[in-house]
């Protein structure tokens, strides 16, 4: 009987010790895991709109970044529970939901850059470049999970292509933000 609990006792270490998920993602959860980053990319990017360099403003802010940033977790969690995708179509249509929220995330940060002035004036710019930075390596992470589950060479590079801009529209808010412009 302790040889039998020790047995299961081991099994289950390994398994948790591998982080192979238990329970498989399909395509259907990524696409709601997208719709729920993209609800919360227009609540960021009105708060971003909007801000006007008071501290509730940038609590706001932070609040949505933090909550995106959760979202991105859950569909990198997702996505890597998911098998490949069974065809290139589902792999461009996921990519499509993203290059429809790309244009709202990359001008959200080119308003946050613009704005630098105002998050030094109530000394927000630590807390700003914080959250754009881990918002930044989810929002990638996630990007790169997909495309771990895409088979097709040219649709990965699509992919690359897009985690690429993403990569370069965070590293360009963060460097505009340090260095006051």
């Amino acid at each position: 009987m302790v040889q039998l609990a020790t047995v299961f006792s081991l099994s289950s270490l390994f398994v948790l010790a591998t982080g192979t998920p238990l329970i498989k993602r399909d395509m259907a959860t990524i696409q709601a895991d997208i719709t729920n980053i993209s609800s919360l990319l227009v609540t960021w990017d009105n708060d971003v709109n909007a801000f006007s360099g008071t501290t509730d403003g940038a609590n706001a802010i932070h609040a949505d970044s933090v909550a995106l940033e959760s979202a991105f977790q859950t569909a990198t969690t997702d996505t890597q529970a998911t098998t490949n995708f069974t065809t290139d179509m589902n792999a461009l249509l996921v990519l499509g939901q993203m290059e429809n929220s790309s244009t709202i995330l990359v001008g959200g940060l080119t308003q946050i850059a613009e704005k630098s002035a105002n998050f030094t004036s109530i000394n927000g710019t630590a807390t700003i470049l914080s959250d754009l930075s881990s918002l930044g390596a989810a929002a990638t992470g996630f990007i790169a999970a997909i495309s771990d589950i895409i088979t097709d060479p040219e649709v990965v590079a699509q992919a690359t292509q897009l985690e690429t801009t993403w990569s370069a529209a965070f590293g360009d808010a963060i460097s505009d933000i340090q260095t006051g412009l």
